[in-house]
């Protein structure tokens, strides 16, 4: 019987083994700059799509793994997402092919704990640094020389009360706030961009030296020149203050003033 593929050449229908083909120097060090390890959400659809918006021109690799979250944004469920960070963490590309890993919610970073954050994924990315949203606002809102800011959040109250809290303990005051006061992750995500953009622009007084636009889950980047333009003052939101940290710690700079003011400011660590 004859058991021979009618659609393999008389050639090479013999050979055991396969041919072994040669190769030239590998590729050495990380494909992308910035090669980001992305944390996000099980619950996530825009933080992807938002990190890229302001970083266009940069050669980014975002390489992504999913933190489990039931969708629910208060304490207890944002403390819960601790269980499965290092998991998570583990199923990120080995560390000498990343440049940060970046856990992906502001809220979540405050109730567990940007060093509680460090002290989870360290182990099975060593070496490798862990960034978080709210740690990249602070940083961005010194950078700016920002103190008293407006903020806008999707979040319900009790939750709008630790992102006072954190802030106040790092010398950031709170002059005033506007939340749309929703428990749902998803029902976040949903959120209109221009409503967006019409809270900030409510949120808004004399005193504030800045806006802040807090949430990695919902879609900042196609309103927030504008409405830093009509306030005349920085507008920062949660992604795009990773963006701005991550771009600056690989030495990428956004000249062309579409991600707002905060990139042609300078990212100080610590």
């Amino acid at each position: 019987m004859n058991t021979k593929h009618p659609d393999v050449p008389e050639s090479i229908s013999g050979f055991i083994d396969w041919p072994v083909a040669k190769t030239s120097v590998p590729v050495a060090g990380k494909t992308h700059r910035p090669a980001i390890g992305l944390l996000e959400l099980s619950t996530e659809v825009w933080m992807q799509a938002e990190i890229r918006a302001f970083m266009p021109d940069c050669d980014d690799g975002i390489y992504t793994s999913r933190v489990q979250f039931d969708d629910d944004a208060d304490v207890k469920g944002l403390g819960a997402m601790e269980s499965y960070v290092g998991t998570a963490a583990g199923l990120l590309p080995d560390a000498e092919w990343l440049d940060a890993i970046v856990f992906g919610c502001t809220s979540g970073s405050m109730v567990i704990g940007p060093e509680r954050l460090e002290a989870l994924i360290a182990p099975v990315r060593p070496g490798v640094p862990v960034f978080n949203p709210i740690s990249a606002v602070v940083a961005a809102l010194t950078a700016l020389k920002c103190r008293k800011i407006a903020v806008v959040t999707p979040y319900v109250q009790e939750t709008n009360r630790v992102v006072k809290a954190f802030l106040r303990q790092r010398d950031i005051e709170i002059v005033n706030a506007i939340t749309f006061d929703m428990l749902s992750g998803y029902a976040m995500a949903r959120l209109s961009p221009l409503d967006i953009q019409a809270a900030a622009l409510r949120a808004d007084t004399d005193d504030a030296e800045a806006v802040f636009i807090s949430c990695t889950g919902i879609q900042v980047s196609p309103i927030l020149a504008a409405v830093e333009r009509t306030l005349g003052k920085p507008v920062v939101s949660s992604n795009q203050a990773l963006a701005w940290q991550c771009c600056e710690t690989v030495g990428v700079r956004r000249t062309d003033g579409g991600g707002g003011s905060l990139f042609d400011h300078r990212y100080r660590a610590g």
